[in-house]
Order: C-alpha cells, then structure tokens, then sequence
C-alpha cells in the first residue's frame, strides 16, 4: 500500500505508523477471506504448490482493495468511472503494461518447457 505526502513523495509503511497499520489490517482481512478456501484444502488432504497459495494471497489482497476502491467510489457518490480513471490514465497504464511483457517465440517457450519438465 502506498501513502504519499501532500506534495506526492511516497512515505514507505517504515516511515509511517498509519500505513503500517492499514497494512496489517489489510492482510487480516485478506486471511479471513481465504480461511474457508484453506480449510477446505486443509480437510480435502490435497497437496496445492506454493506459487498457487502466493496467487492465492495475492488474489484475496486484489478482491479486497478492488471492494475498497469502490466503496470508496460509492461514499464519494462517483457515478461515472471517468472522474476517476481517464482515457489518458488508460494509455499511460496500457504503456506500463506492454512494457512489462517479454516476448519469446514458440521454439524458446517449447525448450523453457522441456527444461523445466527435465528439472522436476
């Protein structure tokens, strides 16, 4: 979670006792939506990786800030999503994103997969 000052420097959770609060009531919340989801792994036996649990996690952190954002929207009486988010945000955000992709072709993603398959 980022906390900015009036003038838009970031304060790092470190800095700031607020935000080192909100974040732990964050991740409380985030562990009671996954309680029944990791009881009924638990009670089932089943055995799931840790790359799933940690996309599970982030996925219950996602749903959570998503509903706070909203809320917030709806306290605000947003009604329209473009106050908040414009057009110019969208290509700001689809250039970070397209910026972030690496791409390989189908020979090198066959081989990344042999190799993978070869260390298990």
């Amino acid at each position: 979670m980022k906390i900015v000052d009036p003038s838009g420097k970031e304060v790092t959770s470190k800095e700031n006792k607020k935000a080192g609060k909100l974040e732990k009531q964050m991740s409380e919340k985030a562990q009671k939506l996954l309680e029944p989801t990791m009881n009924k792994i638990k009670l089932s036996g089943a055995q799931i990786p840790q790359e799933q649990l940690i996309q599970l996690s982030s996925m219950a952190h996602q749903m959570l800030f998503y509903r706070l954002v909203y809320n917030l929207a709806v306290q605000a009486g947003i009604e329209d999503l473009s106050d908040l988010i414009t057009e110019e945000d969208v290509e700001e955000l689809q250039t970070s994103l397209k910026n972030q992709l690496q791409f390989v072709d189908s020979a090198q993603m066959n081989q990344q997969q042999q190799e993978n398959n070869n260390d298990s």
